[in-house]
């Protein structure tokens, strides 16, 4: 009888195995219902045009430009997800007037949402745009916007952690009645992503 029941157990572990295929998480794939927290640090040399409080003509010069994004997002669909970026900018201006060269220092903080998408291979495509307000010294007010679409790889070096190089092109537009200052141009940068409930792959029913 003992042998009979060791044997009927193995016959069903076997058909049960058979039917049934539990995948292991797939790689730099995430599933429905995660949430990603984390953030990307970018640096980028722009030639730029300023108009702005300049009664006298447009100038051209270099902005330099370093920004940390958090970017906290949620899974709608595998692979796609839909979040809220907040953006820190620390932005160096160095323009050339006919009086020599004019430098200006100042930091931007702008939000606005984001949508990224993921290829089972772990490149993905992001699309941003965000929004603020920057106040000036004389009381001034100035209206800020900036859109961006880039693409990375997520390198998943656990199962909830992934490194994220990645390459984004930005518009940047500050604007004030008529006038305006604008920037156009790459961006280029690091991020760490953390994945709370990134699941496992759903059962894969196969069929004798």
């Amino acid at each position: 009888m003992r042998k009979i029941l060791l044997a009927a157990l193995c016959l069903f572990s076997y058909i049960a195995s058979a039917q049934e295929n539990q995948s292991y998480l797939i790689p730099a794939k995430v599933k429905q219902g995660s949430i990603m927290l984390g953030g990307t640090l970018s640096a980028s040399a722009y030639k730029t045009t300023k108009e702005l409080n300049l009664p006298l003509g447009a100038e051209e010069g270099t902005n330099i430009l370093a920004n940390l994004r958090a970017k906290n997002g949620y899974f709608l669909q595998h692979d796609f997800a839909l979040g809220l970026g907040i953006s820190l900018e620390h932005e160096s201006l160095s323009t050339n007037t006919e009086r020599g060269v004019n430098k200006f220092r100042r930091t931007l903080l702008l939000a606005g949402p984001f949508a990224r998408y993921y290829l089972d291979n772990g490149v993905f495509g992001e699309l941003s745009a965000e929004a603020g307000l920057l106040n000036f010294s004389t009381g001034d007010k100035s209206n800020l916007f900036q859109g961006g679409i880039g693409i990375g790889y997520a390198y998943f070096i656990n199962e909830r952690i992934s490194l994220e190089p990645m390459l984004s092109f930005r518009y940047h537009k500050e604007w004030r009645d008529d006038k305006s200052n604008t920037t156009l141009g790459p961006l280029i940068g690091f991020g760490v992503q953390s994945y709370i409930l990134r699941r496992k792959a759903h059962v894969i029913k196969q069929s004798f």
